[in-house]
């Protein structure tokens, strides 16, 4: 593919840019593929030179995301593409369905779905001609990092990366982030353990595929029993309760209930790197890399490491409160990306892949 250099550059052309840091020229390609439900559309970054590159793709967590995986007025997938890029990589990252360029519902959108685009996306730059098809690697952000997981069980990953992503059983997440919440909005130690009660049989009935009508029913119960507080009117606690079922009860949710990072990363073969920020609030680093940790990945190159004063989007933190990502410098953090590349660096040198462990 020809790119031409031009002054202002539009979405639809490639684009080559002057990188800020050292001055060497990078492309910006548009990616479009197909995926289950048509189009998919992303931007392909390229050092200057014609390869073939290793090449890393992106996948973004929870919930529907461009492609920068645009958050709280950050766009970390943009930061990260522009670290590998300069250090010799290609880097695809994608806007989800039916976000941006890409067609399909994001309502709609499950596990598996996330799971078949992404592998989707792979299959799609195996085939491109500057990139060497051996060296690709999945980075996946938060739950994203479990979808880089289930691709690498079925495709021939050159490695994952997984940043700030779940290994601990994913109710008991769930469980954890709810109580820090509640604890961060002052809640009564009575008051978090209806939550619970509450929380675990609505998950077991979103998790069993109960209807939405019953799970609603489940929660304007516990609301209507809520301790330490004045009682509700029934509209209000009508409105809550729709409210909350919309979330817990979407596909996307109901399917994030089911999954089993353990076993997903049991499936895995090629090697797997595991970064947490010691700050995360939302996926704690310590019980979550004790949980990586004892799973025994299958390879020997396999590692986890935690940054102590970063949070779930690796920014510098003072709390970790996601209240503080939008008043943060932009993540991630240099020292992620220089983990990730030398952990890289490492396969290459131990002539990838490695022994077994």
């Amino acid at each position: 593919m020809i790119c031409r250099l031009r002054r202002r550059a539009t979405a639809s052309a490639c684009r080559l840019r002057v990188d800020d840091e050292n001055g060497a020229l990078m492309r910006d390609i548009p990616f479009v593929f197909s995926g289950p439900v048509g189009r998919l559309a992303g931007t392909l970054s390229t050092p200057e030179d014609d390869g073939p590159w290793p090449a890393v793709i992106l996948a973004s967590g929870s919930g529907a995301h461009d492609r920068d995986e645009s958050v709280c007025g950050h766009k970390p997938f943009l930061v990260l593409s522009e670290h590998l890029t300069r250090r010799g990589s290609a880097v695809l990252r994608f806007d989800d369905r039916g976000v941006g360029e890409s067609a399909g519902d994001p309502a709609a959108t499950t596990f598996d779905d996330a799971v078949e685009d992404l592998s989707s996306a792979f299959d799609a730059l195996v085939r491109h001609a500057g990139v060497d098809p051996k060296r690709i690697t999945l980075c996946g952000h938060s739950e994203g990092g479990l979808t880089a997981l289930a691709v690498a069980a079925r495709r021939a990953v050159h490695a994952v990366v997984m940043l700030a992503t779940p290994i601990e059983p994913i109710e008991g997440l769930l469980h954890g982030q709810a109580r820090r919440i509640s604890l961060e909005m002052g809640a009564t130690e009575a008051q978090i353990a209806h939550e619970r009660a509450m929380n675990e049989r609505v998950f077991s009935l979103a998790r069993a595929g109960a209807d939405d009508a019953l799970i609603q029913a489940e929660i304007a119960r516990a609301l209507e029993r809520w301790p330490g507080l004045p009682a509700a009117s029934p509209g209000a606690i009508a409105e809550n309760a729709a409210a909350m079922t919309s979330v817990v009860a979407s596909p996307a949710y109901r399917s994030l209930l089911r999954q089993r990072p353990e076993r997903l990363l049991a499936a895995v073969t090629c090697p797997v790197l595991a970064l947490f920020g010691g700050l995360d609030s939302q996926v704690p680093a310590p019980a979550n890399t004790a949980a990586f940790l004892a799973s025994k990945a299958p390879h020997a190159c396999s590692e986890a490491r935690v940054f102590d004063r970063l949070n779930h989007l690796f920014q510098a933190a003072r709390t970790g409160s996601i209240e503080e990502y939008e008043r943060l410098d932009p993540g991630p953090a240099v020292e992620v990306v220089d983990a990730l590349c030398a952990w890289l660096g490492r396969l290459e040198a131990a002539g990838r892949p490695c022994p077994a462990g």
